[in-house]
């Protein structure tokens, strides 16, 4: 009854709503029907959403189908925003917004707008002509997240039965700046496979497998921290990347094991952490499921492995878990929610225009979108978030030029980049290494928002290290980078050869 009157409740603000959008279609009548049906159908699932996301899920299938819907979600709302937000870009012009919505620079911003559809092995973007197949577009994705709710009654139905979740009322902001965003169903099924007896007496093991920084040891290390699971097993042991040597023979017992915790009022399970590169030794990982079973008698003991190897799916005794980058439906969400955090971004069209293209060329990287939406969130400016967007767009170019690949892409993989400042002469530094540290340790006193900032006083000369990004969750890790204050040196090969390549990386 509660998941009824919220859908209605959901229904009428819809309704009350649906003007916001036609008035931006006043030429174009049956868009702005077909806008209004998805404004309401999308407003539906944010309710059934938020109603799942408080109870707690155990079902695998339940917590797919939730998946499904938040993917969904994401997706109307990108797609909303895009369109509310283009009498902005076609106030700005050609000049003022220099490209459109994921789409070259000498595109038409007032004549393109990006879909993207997702999928589990890919992400396919479609860049479609607003002047001719938008409508036809608008209309395939209303209908199919019409025919999605249509097909949740019996999803509606199972979700009375679980019971609610004590949370306290955050706002979005709020509630995005303490959970790991995105990943509520992938940490469900890890939280169901360490709390739930095995079938078997045999060691349990789940891989995790994705590329590298989508967020595998961050999601395994905080559920480590939780009480449940704490409470659950007697030790938890972490072997980093490395430490399964070949020639290692492997024996719980010995000293020099790195304990994540130790409860001995619990009975005697052990859980064991392990990231790896690559796939484990035979023999090491023979031994070490041996040692395992000999500490643990009851078989309740349980292995999770990451690596962003397929080659460990193998060892698994239970299907494996696999991480990808989040979509940029999603990604712009979380980026819009933090920017704006209770402001409401319809209110300042031409800012949230400005925020949609800075958060494209950040390509889902989450470091950059708090320090970004840190510098935003500061100063609401149109014509100091214009000058952020240009010196984001620069930068980009830069690093096209220097190392033929993306900086946030570089970001993401731990290596060398150049990033921008507003600073006159000063527009770059070298960020030479990055580094994720336990909260427990010293944070350096620069922090990396105040160098983009051109402020903080005098910066030291040679390398310095910074504190770019400090986590508010567990489990609390520090984000520092090895900067120092070195210009770009461009050279007119670079800059030729580039200029023929600079649409494959755009």
């Amino acid at each position: 009854m509660d998941i009824l009157i919220s859908a209605i409740a959901g229904d009428l603000v819809g309704r009350s709503m649906s003007f916001l959008i036609s008035k931006y279609f006043q030429q174009q009548p049956d868009v702005s029907k077909i806008a209004q049906r998805l404004q309401s159908v999308v407003l539906r699932i944010d309710t059934v959403v938020e109603e799942a996301q408080g109870r707690d899920i155990t079902n695998q299938g339940m917590l797919c189908q939730l998946k499904m819907l938040r993917e969904e979600m994401y997706r109307g709302h990108y797609v909303l925003d895009a369109l509310r937000f283009r009498p902005a870009l076609d106030e700005e012009g050609e000049e003022g917004m220099s490209h459109s919505l994921a789409v070259p620079r000498k595109s038409s911003p007032a004549k393109r707008l990006r879909f993207s559809r997702t999928s589990s092995s890919s992400r396919e973007a479609l860049l479609i002509d607003t002047n001719r197949n938008i409508r036809q577009e608008l209309q395939q994705m209303v209908d199919t997240l019409e025919d999605t709710m249509d097909g949740m009654k019996e999803f509606l139905f199972f979700l009375e039965l679980y019971p609610r979740m004590l949370r306290e009322p955050y706002g979005t902001y709020l509630f995005l700046d303490n959970c790991i965003f995105g990943r509520q169903t992938e940490r469900r099924r890890i939280l169901n496979f360490l709390m739930c007896p095995s079938a078997t007496p045999d060691l349990a093991i789940l891989p995790i497998v994705g590329p590298i920084r989508v967020g595998k040891s961050t999601l395994v290390e905080n559920i480590c921290r939780d009480d449940s699971v704490r409470d659950r097993f007697s030790m938890i042991l972490f072997f980093p990347e490395g430490s399964l040597k070949d020639e290692r023979v492997v024996n719980l017992r010995e000293n020099n094991i790195k304990f994540r915790h130790q409860n001995f009022a619990s009975q005697n399970r052990l859980l064991i952490i392990i990231e790896t590169a690559n796939d484990i030794n035979e023999e090491t990982w023979r031994r070490l499921k041996s040692s395992a079973t000999c500490m643990t008698p009851c078989g309740e003991s349980k292995i999770i492995i990451t690596s962003w190897s397929d080659r460990i799916v193998n060892l698994g005794t239970t299907e494996a878990l696999r991480l990808d980058y989040l979509p940029q439906e999603a990604y712009w969400h979380f980026f819009k929610s933090l920017v704006f955090r209770s402001t409401n971004s319809d209110e300042q069209p031409k800012l949230a225009t400005m925020a949609m293209e800075i958060a494209l060329e950040l390509r889902q990287c989450f470091t950059s979108a708090r320090i970004a939406a840190g510098i935003l969130r500061d100063n609401f400016n149109a014509r100091f978030w214009r000058t952020v967007l240009d010196c984001v767009r620069e930068s980009k170019q830069t690093n096209l030029l220097m190392f033929d690949q993306h900086p946030y892409l570089r970001l993401r993989e731990d290596a060398p980049m150049y990033c921008w400042r507003l600073v006159k002469g000063h527009r770059y530094f070298f960020i030479c290494n990055h580094h994720q540290s336990e909260s427990s340790e010293n944070v350096p006193k620069i922090n990396l928002q105040d160098i983009m900032l051109g402020c903080g006083g005098k910066l030291p000369c040679g390398e310095f290290e910074a504190l770019a990004w400090r986590s508010r969750i567990p489990p609390y890790y520090n984000y520092t980078v090895s900067c120092k204050m070195q210009a770009p040196q461009l050279t007119v090969g670079r800059k030729k050869r580039v200029h023929q390549e600079e649409e494959h990386f755009v």
